[in-house]
């Protein structure tokens, strides 16, 4: 993270995080609300409960997704299967520790999965898949 630190306008008001590891969640979006406070940023551990909740209503769908690839129950993988199948889109960022080929393969053959950033998420990846959206499924940004 930098010292100087600069407040930074995104084109998407609600953010969700989906991982499964409560850490990163509580990390990411402490980074995001402090770096985007105008978003809405909101976090689950279980991606089969997002599915749930955004068929049933209980939710808003995001304008923009980071969506972990390896998570127990729904992998990353079967929830963009699973958000295409009830017809929902979403702006998705894979942001998963995977350097596997395939992952970014699969990432490349989806139109809602807009970037691959490769864990942490910093401020400058911030800046330039959220803000700037300049997405790369080319490798790990």
């Amino acid at each position: 993270m930098s010292t100087n630190h600069t407040i930074m306008t995104s084109p998407y008001r609600t953010i969700m995080l989906i991982d499964d590891d409560l850490i990163n969640n509580l990390l990411n979006r402490q980074f995001l609300t402090f770096t985007m406070p105008q978003a809405t940023i909101t976090s689950f551990q279980n991606a089969a409960v997002v599915i749930d909740y955004i068929k049933n209503g209980k939710i808003v769908q995001p304008d923009l997704i980071l969506l972990d690839i390896n998570m127990p129950e729904m992998d990353g993988w079967e929830f963009v299967h699973q958000l295409e199948a009830i017809g929902r889109t979403s702006d998705i960022i894979i942001l998963s520790s995977s350097i596997h080929a395939d992952d970014i393969h699969i990432a490349q053959t989806k139109d809602s999965i807009k970037g691959y950033i490769h864990k942490p998420l910093t401020e400058e990846k911030i800046e330039q898949h959220i803000i700037l959206q300049q997405f790369s499924l080319l490798g790990l940004d």
